[in-house]
């Protein structure tokens, strides 16, 4: 069995608003989304946050494993995971 992990697009700027039944309100609501992460390699993932690299997500059989560190050539593991996004959560979340 193969797993891949989601492929990289841009995501919108605005969450999808639930249906409204009454009057719509002049006010934003929405809330910004970021996507932390870039497909770099088949199977290789970047994730930043803030606008800085923070670490990448590293495909390997059917385990995704989260690499902490800005430069993939000394970045260390620090977790592997059977989903995708929660490897990205622990590199988004982790404190530096």
């Amino acid at each position: 069995m193969v797993m891949e992990a989601p492929l990289s697009r841009r995501g919108s700027s605005k969450a999808p608003r639930p249906p409204v039944s009454g009057p719509v309100p002049t006010v934003s609501t929405a809330v910004s989304t970021e996507i932390p992460w870039t497909r770099i390699d088949l199977d290789l993932y970047e994730v930043s946050r803030g606008g800085y690299i923070v670490g990448y997500v590293e495909v390997v059989g059917a385990v995704f494993v989260a690499l902490a560190g800005a430069r993939y050539d000394r970045a260390v593991e620090v977790s592997q995971h059977v989903t995708f996004h929660a490897a990205v959560d622990v590199l988004v979340r982790r404190v530096l």
